[in-house]
């Protein structure tokens, strides 16, 4: 088991060094084609990150180093760039998020049509929870869309926090956490998306939870109820962005290879995280079903599965969302099998006649272009969120919904991020696996499936962890 153990490790490893490098050279790529005005509010982000960087490091170097301190301070820079980001835009639901909050309203006016038949949350039922949350909030509050905006800002200085504690369990010294949570601070994605109204805000905080706990189970620090408490956790992010059986297929695949030597209690790991997973998942599915609020299960909608795979090979238009592929259901009049059989055949067409090598273009530019905006695409949702296009400092860069200093913060963590691929000593510790692991995972799952920015930004904080162990592998070098 040993020995499978290094060759799988070294497996994952070598392959990150080649697929992770394409996403460097796109970051690269698209910040040097980025101008970079110099302006007012440019020298104000520059000043401002450049001097958080400086007392940063001053306090982890300080001979008078305490480290509740500098976490406070780490935790204050996080929610003032958060909260100056949501007072810059004032946005609003659009789009999906638009029609998920108008869903709310009607639920609580006792109309539930558009969870039933072939209304678009029934089409994908995964969203209904996100429309129980805006019902909630509507009736709760009389402004629910400023208090759902300050929910992010919590939730996501939260996630600051959760990812020092990860770093702590996983690298074991208090400036690396530290580090982690600095990254998590000022990591562009996790400041664009603050105003936005995606289902990503509140499940984040979930996943992170659940890794947590998942990570000081492996580590022999707590039993199988430790384990348990993980899988509850990731299954309730999951309600809300149900992406989560690849990190539960993470799990599993991390308790087989790594974790113990006893076959018995590596099937006892998977039964509880499984089993913890699927009581919550189940049980909300099927009580939303007999209360009559929804007529799919959460896992099943009225549009299957395949026609998001559909949207993910128009290589026409990259992958992503297209008026083409999205007038399959009305074509078919959302009869499930008829979508179902016209969707595989076009899949098929798709691949069977495409060259082989305009097969591979398209999954490296596909890959690449889901990983390499800095924002993944924050900027963009925050631009078209506006109220009335009103903002105090215009984002836009030219034409582009890119900033410039979110863009190069990112080349340089993915640069760090690289870097952890040659950490040697982390890579002997076996914890940065299983984050090897569930980046592998959801960027298969991405090749696959409808490519949109935003989709990464649920699994974006594990750049943040690989940074750090690229800081590691620098210091190493300095020895």
């Amino acid at each position: 088991m040993k020995n499978f153990k290094r060759l799988f490790s070294g497996f994952v490893t070598n392959a990150l060094k080649v697929i992770m490098l394409v996403i460097v050279i796109g970051a690269i790529l698209l910040a040097k084609y980025l101008k970079f005005p110099i302006n007012m509010a440019t020298l104000i982000q520059v000043l401002f990150l450049g001097i958080s960087g400086i007392i940063f490091y001053k306090l982890i170097k300080s001979k008078k180093f305490n480290s509740r301190n500098v976490l406070l301070y780490v935790l204050a820079i996080g929610f003032i760039l958060r909260l100056l980001w949501l007072l810059n835009a004032n946005t609003v639901p659009v789009s999906d998020f638009k029609t998920m909050y108008n869903s709310g309203i009607d639920v609580l006016n006792g109309d539930f049509k558009s969870l039933h038949g072939s209304g678009y949350i029934a089409r994908f039922p995964h969203l209904t929870m996100m429309v129980l949350y805006f019902a909630f909030m509507i009736k709760t509050f009389s402004n629910s869309i400023l208090v759902i905006k300050m929910i992010n800002l919590i939730l996501s200085v939260l996630t600051i926090y959760l990812i020092y504690k990860i770093c702590k369990e996983v690298f074991e010294k208090e400036k690396y956490a530290l580090t982690g949570a600095f990254i998590a601070a000022i990591f562009p994605p996790m400041i664009s998306y603050i105003g936005v109204f995606c289902t990503e805000n509140i499940a984040i905080p979930f996943y992170l939870g659940s890794i947590y706990l998942f990570i000081k189970f492996i580590k022999k620090e707590k039993g199988l109820w430790i384990l348990a408490l993980s899988g509850i956790l990731l299954s309730l992010g999951n309600l809300f962005r149900m992406v989560a059986a690849v990190t539960l297929v993470a799990y599993i695949m991390y308790i087989f290879i790594y974790y113990g030597d006893k076959v018995l209690n590596k099937i006892k790991a998977s039964i509880v995280i499984i089993a913890s997973f699927a009581i919550i998942l189940l049980g909300t599915s099927f009580s939303l079903r007999a209360t009559g609020i929804t007529e799919f299960q959460l896992w099943r909608g009225s549009e299957p599965a395949i026609t998001n795979v559909l949207k993910g090979i128009n290589i026409e238009h990259n992958g992503r969302w297209n008026e083409e592929d999205a007038a399959i259901p009305e074509l078919c009049n959302y009869d499930y099998e008829k979508m179902e059989k016209m969707s595989k055949e076009i899949i098929m067409k798709r691949l069977t006649t495409t060259p082989p090598l305009d097969l591979f273009k398209f999954y490296v530019k596909k890959f690449g272009a889901q990983w390499s905006n800095g924002d993944l695409e924050g900027v963009f949702w925050t631009i078209i969120s506006k109220e009335d296009r009103k903002m105090i400092v215009d984002l836009e860069n030219g034409n582009i919904p890119i900033m410039p200093t979110f863009q190069w913060i990112y080349v340089v963590i993915m640069l760090l991020a690289y870097l952890s691929l040659f950490n040697r000593k982390r890579i002997k510790n076996e914890t940065i696996n299983l984050f090897y692991i569930i980046f592998c995972g959801y960027g298969l799952s991405y090749l696959v499936t409808e490519s949109q920015g935003r989709y990464a930004y649920i699994v974006s904080w594990l750049f943040i962890i690989f940074a750090v162990s690229g800081i590691e592998k620098i210091k190493t070098l300095k020895r």
